[in-house]
């Protein structure tokens, strides 16, 4: 018979439930460990979302919908992509904000 290499993980374990409970283990592991990795965005003080529609950028600066596209595919204002909407991060929406409304930009 061949030499069995012992770094090699051994997953052949005689019950199933033994196999249910190790992988049960591993993932409850890894769930603890990515939500340690990406925080949850809270909801503020206000009450308001840490997200922002597009209708809801265009109104802040008053611009057309192109011109909030135009700034999100030059990197001015990124967004993410959830399903088939884009979502602006309110805290980048207002630095934004502020750095135009700053003396010397008006």
């Amino acid at each position: 018979m061949s030499e069995v290499n012992n770094n090699a993980p051994f997953l052949l374990i005689q019950k199933p439930q033994e196999l249910i409970k190790l992988f049960e283990g591993l993932i409850d592991r890894k769930i603890r460990e990515i939500g340690t990795l990406t925080p949850t965005p809270s909801v503020s003080a206000a009450g308001e979302s840490p997200f922002l529609s597009t209708k809801d950028v265009q109104k802040i600066f008053n611009v057309s919908r192109q011109t909030i596209n135009d700034w999100r595919k030059s990197g001015l204002l990124p967004s993410i992509k959830i399903k088939s909407r884009r979502y602006f991060i309110r805290d980048q929406v207002q630095a934004l904000q502020q750095k135009w409304m700053a003396p010397g930009n008006q």
